[in-house]
């Protein structure tokens, strides 16, 4: 009775290794893929698929060669195997802040950023949505002045606009060089670069929003470098695409249908996990080093900003010419952080109700607005 009662296990343990082996049962998370595949559903999108559902794998050999039968790319292998890399996170950063694992596409990955604790600053509206609302007047300064624009909130709500949200027309085309919150009721002189230098002529004196935010080194130079730094980041953005003009505006870069077609696959990749409505910032690597920080104290304007802020880092993304699919670990992140307790701290320019506040380290440059009770309204850091 004892021997059949063995051979019976036996069999039934050969059993199902042969169904390992086939891809049925063992590892569901596996199976799941393999169904994925067979359905012809592209890579890029099982990747979202699996940093969504957060899924892990612990990949046999047999794993790997059913999943290559049935067509998975090298690249793909490695993305699973690498999600055993990712166990150390989440994790704080700055006691009121958590990172979570990143999301990656070819030589870019960001890293989700939540709040621990709870908002307390106003639910501002964006450029975007005064200007849809017509509760927004952008003009020139009275006879014209390039580092200044009058911005007026004819609203009910206060409107914050970032570092780096591009205004069309007028003489020529700016950016604001920081960020500003203008209250409503009220009429602001607000600091901006331009990113057209080729024109200064127009018949409306007023402006209207570019529906973008600049680049990391425009973002950088307009915070931190001369309007000359400006001219160069614009044109060196503008030639790596061969959107250059005649009168050098970042605008072309918007209407070029070339960086869409280039953009859309690193978009549709990277977007289905990044539409949390916690997440109030993200933090992006380029080839494996942190380059551009923007953390919010509001989840909800975070949410409204997010695609153009996304938009953005691809831009910055398909212009790198390496790539490099390394991920900062852990340490790099709160090494990088570090570098905010030795940082040079000074007030760059105050608004009627915000305070712009600039940091330097050897290692990075940052600005950090805050409104007049002191409260964080948004963080932006970027590798030096």
């Amino acid at each position: 009775m004892m021997k059949k009662s063995f051979q019976i296990l036996s069999l039934l343990l050969i059993c199902i290794s042969f169904m390992g082996f086939l891809g049925i049962g063992g590892n569901r998370n596996v199976n799941d893929i393999i169904k994925l595949l067979k359905a012809k559903v592209g890579e890029e999108v099982i990747k979202s698929h699996i940093t969504h559902k957060d899924l892990t794998f612990d990949l046999t050999t047999n794993d790997i060669v059913n999943l290559k039968k049935v067509g998975a790319s090298d690249n793909l292998l490695s993305f699973m195997m690498e999600g055993n890399a990712f166990s150390e996170f989440p994790f704080d950063i700055e006691k009121e802040f958590i990172v979570r694992k990143p999301v990656v596409h070819n030589q870019i990955a960001i890293f989700p950023v939540f709040k621990k604790t709870p908002v307390t600053v106003e639910d501002y509206i964006t450029l975007d949505e005064a200007q849809d609302r017509k509760v927004i007047i952008i003009k020139e300064k009275e006879s014209g002045s390039v580092p200044v624009v009058i911005i007026e909130n004819i609203g009910r709500k206060s409107i914050f606009i970032m570092a780096g949200e591009i205004i069309i027309g007028g003489k020529q085309d700016r950016m604001t060089s920081h960020d500003v919150l203008i209250p409503t009721g009220k009429k602001i002189e607000v600091s901006v670069r331009c990113v057209e230098h080729g024109r200064w002529q127009g018949k409306s004196y007023e402006f209207k929003s570019g529906g973008a935010i600049g680049s990391g080194n425009v973002r950088s130079a307009l915070q931190f470098k001369n309007q000359q730094e400006v001219w160069n980041q614009v044109g060196k953005k503008c030639k790596e695409h061969n959107a250059e003009t005649s009168t050098g505006t970042y605008r072309a870069l918007l209407s070029s249908e070339d960086i869409k077609l280039r953009s859309k696959p690193y978009f549709d990749a990277l977007r289905p996990s990044l539409e949390n409505k916690d997440m109030v910032g993200m933090i992006i690597a380029l080839n494996g080093e942190i380059v551009c920080v923007d953390i919010f104290a509001n989840p909800s304007f975070f949410g409204k900003i997010r695609e153009k802020l996304l938009k953005s880092y691809i831009l910055d993304a398909i212009s790198t010419k390496e790539t490099s699919t390394e991920v900062p670990k852990k340490k790099e992140i709160l090494d990088f952080f570090s570098e905010l307790k030795v940082a040079r701290i000074e007030q760059s320019i105050k608004y009627k109700a915000n305070c712009n506040y600039e940091m330097e380290s050897e290692k990075l440059i940052g600005n950090e607005s805050k409104d007049d009770d002191g409260n964080l309204q948004h963080l932006n850091l970027y590798k030096q």
